[in-house]
């Protein structure tokens, strides 16, 4: 290295020397621009990274505080539709022990009418229709 001078290598192999004044400044305006233009920039594209991650991380928090409130309301509907069904349940069970029990009327009153129907005809009381030839009556 040279005393006023800091070498650096260019991409090319070679190396570019910036001279320095007594003073320690940059000789060239221009490479002192550059530098100040490209770290600027640097700057620059710093805070918009800084500013777009703080949005993201805004937005990823609003995405959450939104998703939870949404849980929140699927739990209590899945709860309400639980208890609408076990609703619902009990009553076709219900509605299951009356049907059997209707049934189990129903039949003892077609044996009770059979019965009766037998007695009146032994009494000669009752005359059966022309009986079906298919087995029903």
């Amino acid at each position: 290295m040279r005393g006023n001078s800091s070498d650096v290598r260019s991409r090319r192999g070679g190396s570019t020397a910036a001279h320095l004044d007594s003073a320690g400044h940059r000789e060239s305006p221009l490479m002192e621009s550059f530098f100040d233009r490209v770290t600027q920039g640097l700057r620059d594209d710093l805070e918009h990274e800084r500013n777009r991650r703080l949005q993201m991380v805004d937005t990823a928090s609003k995405h959450r505080a939104e998703f939870a409130f949404a849980q929140i309301e699927n739990e209590r509907s899945l709860t309400s539709l639980r208890d609408e069904l076990r609703v619902a349940r009990g009553i076709v069970d219900r509605s299951r022990a009356e049907i059997t029990a209707l049934q189990t009327l129903v039949d003892a009153h077609h044996q009770e009418h059979k019965a009766l129907c037998e007695m009146l005809e032994r009494k000669g009381v009752l005359h059966r229709k022309n009986q079906r030839t298919d087995g029903k009556a």
